[in-house]
């Protein structure tokens, strides 16, 4: 039965607009006017308005749940026609008019758009929308491809790309947003000195440091800005930086964000995941003599708190009252830093760096000047397969990325930095993750069986230079 069987053809008005990139400047508004039209033109009575706003009809896994609605209000027979500004707009993807015509079969569904109207019965129609719908998504992949040829032709000559939302430290047109980019600069020292990517990020939920949508920051979200290239002003592609950017300013040293990426790779091996803040100084770090293993807290019947050894497998567990230990361990850390040997000999191995520092400063040099002569060279050539030269990059690149590890391990700054003498009221005015990381620096804790029973046996640990 047709549509003209049924009383009034009952329409739905189907607008999208996707990104500007695409071509169609036309405003949803606008394209529900012209919509309008169409039905007093036809005499259908418009239904139902079905809006996609900011939604590409190409990509195969963008939901457009207006869409969506509209082809189960086919189903349901609520509409006996779609119409549309422009067929791009309802349909780029051959599959998505597939889906189209199952729904219409039989039903006597038209489209129309200002252009025209098909019938979506009618065999000749229907290869005519095939045939249109094969044009438009041949045209979204040239228009993809143009689009990522041109981005990797700015990355290549050291332009970085720019879309969506605004990065954190960062104004739209790519400027620092300097207030944010502060904050960032306080985050990458706070780490080189010894605090973790946990605290830090605790400390902006605690701040309320906002994202940029005015959001509470995600543990993982937090770790991924702070690996972002752009911070050290580099141009990069998946995350990966292929060199300086012409068009951004750094907001922290290379060098700084080359120490950071280092500690974020060392502690992403070490605790994949959010890790657990700690709460006690020597959590993790003294060690139990019966098996080698970290000690943890533990509370005793009484209320005391220890550090135990947790191990099932130990063969003589150990246990120590916690305060006792920490300020046998404490006192131990602040006669180190008031010992003019200790600074002389991180001197000696800051020297000692500062000369491994700038040897893998000219090699990391070396490799990024290789890198931009072989795109200068092949970028541009006809001739070169482009799947050898992405080979023969992504092999740099891995390159590079390893003597950047390397780089960042070498930094010159150290967490005992600016501690010299330091006081017992300093020290407790010290994060507790930098108090950790200094132990860790200077010492080592190893507990014993002790034969004191209840009393603090100093001879049953062993504080040793690390």
């Amino acid at each position: 039965m047709s549509s003209t069987d049924k009383g009034p053809t009952r329409a739905a008005l189907y607008c999208r607009m996707s990104v500007a990139d695409m071509g169609d400047l036309e405003k949803v508004e606008r394209q529900e006017e012209d919509c309008r039209a169409v039905c007093d033109r036809m005499g259908w009575i418009p239904v139902e308005t079905f809006v996609d706003n900011n939604k590409s009809a190409w990509k195969r896994n963008r939901k457009r749940k207006r869409w969506d609605a509209m082809l189960e209000g086919i189903r349901e027979g609520r509409f006996d026609a779609i119409v549309v500004y422009h067929g791009d707009r309802l349909i780029r993807q051959p599959h998505d008019l597939e889906k189209l015509l199952s729904l219409a079969d039989g039903s006597g569904i038209r489209l129309a758009s200002p252009t025209g109207t098909r019938d979506l019965d009618s065999p000749d129609d229907r290869f005519i929308l095939r045939i249109e719908a094969a044009q438009a998504c041949r045209e979204s992949d040239n228009t993809s491809r143009r689009v990522r040829r041109a981005k990797e032709a700015r990355r290549a000559e050291g332009i970085a790309t720019r879309g969506g939302t605004r990065a954190f430290g960062r104004n739209d047109d790519g400027s620092i947003f300097e207030a944010e980019a502060e904050a960032i600069r306080d985050v990458f020292a706070r780490l080189l000195s010894g605090e973790t990517v946990t605290s830090l990020w605790s400390d902006w939920c605690t701040d309320g440091v906002p994202t940029v949508k005015g959001g509470r920051w995600l543990y993982g979200s937090f770790r991924q800005m702070l690996a972002r290239p752009d911070l050290a002003g580099l141009v990069a592609y998946k995350g990966k930086p292929l060199g300086v950017a012409k068009n951004l300013k750094p907001i922290v040293e290379r060098e700084t964000w080359d120490g950071v990426q280092a500690l974020l790779a060392k502690s992403g091996g070490e605790h994949p995941g959010q890790p657990r803040p700690r709460k006690h100084l020597l959590s993790g770090i003294a060690v139990c003599s019966g098996c080698g293993t970290g000690m943890y807290p533990s509370v005793t019947v009484s209320g005391v708190q220890r550090y135990r050894c947790l191990a099932p497998e130990c063969p003589r567990p150990t246990s120590r009252n916690m305060l006792l230990l920490d300020e046998y361990v404490i006192a131990f850390v602040l006669r180190r830093l008031a010992d003019g040997r200790l600074w002389a000999r991180l001197e000696r191995r800051r020297e000692a760096v500062a000369v491994g520092s700038e040897d893998t400063a000219r090699e990391l040099a070396g490799l990024r000047a290789r890198r931009e002569k072989v795109v200068e060279e092949f970028a541009d050539d006809d001739d070169m397969d482009p799947a050898l030269l992405r080979k023969m990059l992504a092999r740099l690149d891995q390159r590079i990325e390893a003597v950047q590890l390397r780089a960042g391990s070498q930094r010159a700054v150290s967490v005992l930095d600016g501690l010299r003498g330091l006081s017992r009221e300093g020290w407790d005015e010290l994060p507790l993750d930098r108090r950790r990381a200094v132990v860790r620096e200077l010492c080592t804790v190893t507990v014993r069986p002790s034969a004191k029973g209840p009393r603090f046996d100093e001879k049953s640990v062993d504080v040793e230079d690390a």
